[in-house]
């Protein structure tokens, strides 16, 4: 399994997000910043990085409310590709 860790200091908006996941997975330079695009990619094969993988972000609770508040989204989305496709991705937030 891979594991992918990233620093959520200094993150203010989604964009830092995706800035720092997207380029760790690979993903193509057309891939969609929001979580839409991000729950397709984690289903389809469109990424260098192909499931099973583990992501690990740290210091979120340094993170703005707004931005906290979007990280339990994007946990979400990873639960919702993990529980409805069966998809062997996780993801941790500490």
């Amino acid at each position: 399994m891979q594991l992918i860790e990233l620093d959520a200091s200094g993150w203010a908006k989604p964009l830092d997000f995706y800035l720092a996941l997207l380029p760790q997975l690979g993903a193509p330079e057309w891939h969609g910043l929001n979580l839409d695009a991000l729950y397709d990619s984690l289903l389809g094969d469109i990424n260098a990085v192909e499931p099973p993988f583990s992501v690990t972000i740290r210091n979120i609770d340094r993170l703005p409310a707004e931005m906290a508040d979007f990280m339990m989204r994007v946990a979400t989305v990873f639960a919702d590709a993990r529980q409805d496709h069966g998809v062997d991705v996780t993801l941790q937030l500490i």
